[in-house]
């Protein structure tokens, strides 16, 4: 037996040494896919708020929001190579402060529901229409879905292995319909490889994202048609199992300026205003 175990603890390196590891490597390039495994739940904490500064008629307004959510994905097996979860809401918290008071609405028609969720191997949102039925009222009388929350959430990956320095480029489209307004909001992305870092005990990936986008929407509010138009910025940082093919989180801070035109009142007026902006992911179980 002893003999076996020293003959095993000699050959085992070399076996080892022979195969070439699934991620890649630094030199030839790290190859990036998320994973399926059936026997892996996936739960995330996201946190975001903004605080957005508006001029009407010539007097400031501030409107601040910040909403917590955990969703937790359960794999369900697929027919093909892409990933399918069931994905439910287990706790969400919402609060906006806007100059007519504080707003935070009950959420118990949410909290609890669940969803289908389709994404390829790369990141790509393929199927998610179930998300589109789960919504609440923000308190003004309009109605935010939580699909706006799923259709980018995971970080598109390259397709190609790349090393440390390499970019890859790609876009993330969200809609939202209120109720009372359609946006749609359009980032152009350029992740770049700048490292391996342990992150939540995990052998990661550290990738940067620089984001410039755009905002257009339109609709109505208390009898006046509205028209949004706005630019967008962030910086990301976001962390890849690379072994396990596992998103693990990201932190993001940015700004925007959006331009307003409403028509329909005794004239035509134009309100212009700056947001700042921070999300956070975080992966809470899921090795």
């Amino acid at each position: 037996m002893l003999i076996l175990l020293l003959s095993a603890m000699i050959i085992l390196p070399s076996g080892c040494a022979s195969r070439k590891a699934a991620w890649g490597s630094l030199s030839k390039g790290m190859i990036l896919s998320y994973a399926p495994n059936p026997d892996r739940e996936l739960k995330y904490e996201s946190n975001s708020s903004f605080e957005q500064r508006m001029s009407i008629m010539n007097q400031e307004f501030l409107v601040t929001s910040d909403m917590r959510q955990v969703l937790n994905m359960k794999p369900i097996v697929s027919k093909d190579d892409n990933l399918e979860f069931l994905v439910s809401v287990e706790d969400m918290s919402f609060e906006l402060e806007t100059p007519r008071g504080s707003m935070k609405p009950e959420l118990d028609e949410v909290i609890g529901k669940s969803f289908n969720l389709t994404l390829d191997k790369m990141g790509k949102e393929l199927e998610y229409s179930g998300a589109e039925k789960i919504s609440f009222d923000m308190g003004t009388g309009e109605q935010k879905s939580i699909s706006s929350d799923i259709q980018a959430f995971f970080p598109d990956l390259p397709g190609h292995p790349v090393r440390i320095g390499d970019s890859w480029k790609n876009t993330d489209v969200i809609t939202e319909n209120t109720g009372n307004m359609e946006l749609k909001l359009v980032f152009n992305n350029v992740n770049t490889f700048v490292g391996l870092e342990e992150y939540l005990g995990h052998d990661c990936m550290k990738i940067m994202m620089l984001s410039e986008g755009t905002m257009e929407g339109s609709g109505s509010q208390e009898g006046l048609d509205l028209t949004t138009t706005g630019e967008l910025s962030s910086t990301s940082t976001w962390y890849y199992d690379y072994r396990n093919g596992i998103y693990l989180g990201t932190v993001v801070e940015g700004k925007g300026v959006t331009e307003t035109e409403v028509l329909g009142g005794p004239e035509p007026m134009s309100i212009p205003s700056e947001r700042d902006f921070s999300m956070s992911v975080q992966l809470m179980s899921g090795k």
